[in-house]
């Protein structure tokens, strides 16, 4: 299940998370960038254990990603930067499963063709190998803030126009604010 962050105690809980995921991973902590759109990821207990950001390509991407991307990104696409893949190490697997389906659903509400970002290697491979999305590597491997990362094109309306293709897909369920765990 998913609730948008939608209060302080949302967005501290958000960043909480965040935290304990890049910490083990070896990532200096990056905090929300202005105006994304920010997702809390709860287990069916209703415990939060995930995170996802997404932010308006060049509205507010920051120059590092804008010149990253420059020559990768045309006018024919309507990007959205992905950002805050967190999740606990006990909901692996599963919540990580939930919010990758709920990109694609996100992605054809605001009619996004196009994701861009700097992926983890291991969640990389996933997106390729597991979910068989055909992410790119769009420039060599960099290091940034704490580790390598893969800047990263996947072509989401190419998915989501096709998602019954796809058989991991599950239509993703918002929380309710009487929900177990609901903030």
């Amino acid at each position: 299940m998913y609730k948008r962050v939608s209060s302080q105690e949302d967005l501290d809980l958000f960043h909480k998370i965040k935290k304990v995921s890049w910490d083990q991973k070896g990532f200096e902590m990056e905090y929300v960038k202005e105006d994304s759109d920010l997702f809390l990821f709860y287990a069916e207990d209703g415990t939060p254990g995930g995170t996802y950001e997404f932010t308006p390509y060049t509205k507010f991407t920051s120059q590092f990603m804008e010149d990253l991307f420059a020559d990768v990104v045309t006018k024919d696409m309507h990007v959205v930067e992905m950002d805050s893949f967190s999740v606990l190490p006990q909901y692996r697997g599963k919540l990580g499963r939930e919010i990758i389906c709920f990109v694609f659903a996100y992605a054809k509400k605001h009619g996004y063709t196009h994701s861009i970002g700097i992926s983890d290697p291991t969640l990389f491979h996933s997106l390729n190998n597991t979910y068989h999305m055909n992410a790119q590597q769009v420039k060599d491997k960099l290091w940034y803030k704490g580790d390598y990362v893969i800047p990263t094109l996947i072509h989401l309306k190419e998915i989501y126009e096709n998602i019954e293709e796809y058989s991991w897909f599950i239509k993703p369920i918002e929380m309710k604010k009487n929900e177990v765990g609901a903030h």
